[in-house]
């Protein structure tokens, strides 16, 4: 019969190949952020892991300030309803997960691949109004990069009583199809699984000297 010091090989393998694994989260801060003022029209496309790719395309109009993500790429909006028509790009809170199961959710959805903009504000002689207005919150972001999805968070600003926003920096997971939280910029603390292989090792070396000490 294998003792547990010889069975312990097996056990490490079978729990990190039932562990994801993680990349490393790039961050980009901006020493000035990027803004959208809607008083003419404007068209800020954001290239978000260097490639030279454009990724999004953000624009402001009179009274507008909305975003668009290109090719396959999408973002987490609150759907107005119907088919294929949009909404308004849904803001999150730091911590909140963003990855594929995120549009299980009943009050938002991934969307993309149409020509218009999702709003981030509108104002009309009544007001302003667009879920991300009078907040600095998260946008939830899946893009592509070398045919891979990978999931990301966008730090933004929304103005309350003006069409205007700006960008203060981003982060995705190098890791294509990981989830991330909005916000994360280091990739989370050991999973319980990891901590189970770290306390079976420390247990396979105390075996290992009692059995060296027997012997």
């Amino acid at each position: 019969m294998k003792t547990p010091v010889e069975i312990l090989p097996a056990i490490l393998f079978l729990l990190m190949a039932a562990t994801p694994c993680r990349g490393v989260i790039a961050v980009t801060w901006l020493d000035d952020p990027l803004v959208l003022a809607g008083g003419t029209t404007q068209y800020l496309p954001l290239d978000l892991n260097g490639d030279s790719i454009t990724d999004y395309v953000f624009a402001a109009g009179i009274g507008f300030v909305g975003g668009r993500p290109e090719g396959d790429n999408q973002h987490l909006i609150w759907p107005s309803g119907g088919s294929n028509i949009g909404g308004q790009i849904e803001p999150l809170a730091e911590g909140v997960e963003i990855g594929s199961d995120s549009g299980n959710n009943t009050w938002i959805e991934w969307f993309g691949g149409v020509d218009g903009y999702d709003g981030l504000i509108l104002c009309v002689s009544g007001g302003c109004v667009g879920r991300f207005v009078g907040q600095r919150a998260y946008m939830g972001v899946e893009f592509d990069i070398d045919g891979a999805m990978h999931y990301g968070w966008l730090d933004l600003y929304v103005a309350s009583l003006s069409a205007g926003a700006a960008i203060y920096g981003w982060g995705y997971e190098t890791e294509p199809g990981i989830s991330i939280r909005a916000g994360a910029v280091t990739v989370p603390e050991p999973s319980t699984t990891m901590l189970i292989i770290g306390g079976l090792l420390t247990i396979g070396c105390t075996l290992r000297r009692a059995k060296a000490r027997r012997g």
